[in-house]
């Protein structure tokens, strides 16, 4: 009966992780760090970011692809010479109005709708 008892003591819960809505993540977005950085993510799973403190309009912006999966959130983003890039986050809390998203090196930033 211990060593039962201890089996279950030492077992870590599982982690409960959110799935992300995906209607809930359709629309335009901008970075509470950087006011003019924007993310625009379209029900056909494309998109484009662009940044107006660069002097980036929507329409000049990176085109890029997204998918989700649970709780994570992939960007294939097209470069200029035609390469894609990608980038992995887990989203770590979502609204209808505000998310966040944190990088494979622990690095959190919350967006809101505009």
């Amino acid at each position: 009966m211990l060593v039962s008892l201890l089996v279950f003591c030492g077992c870590e819960p599982d982690k409960i992780s959110l799935t992300v809505s995906e209607t809930a993540l359709v629309g335009t977005w901008h970075s509470s760090d950087a006011p003019k950085e924007y993310w625009r993510f379209d029900a056909n799973h494309t998109g484009e970011t662009w940044d107006e403190s660069e002097d980036v309009q929507e329409g000049e912006g990176t085109k890029f692809n997204w998918s989700t999966q649970d709780d994570q959130l992939r960007l294939d983003l097209y470069g200029e010479m035609g390469q894609h890039v990608y980038y992995d986050y887990t989203i770590e809390a979502q609204t209808q109005t505000s998310f966040t998203w944190k990088d494979l090196y622990g690095n959190s930033r919350t967006f809101t709708k505009r």
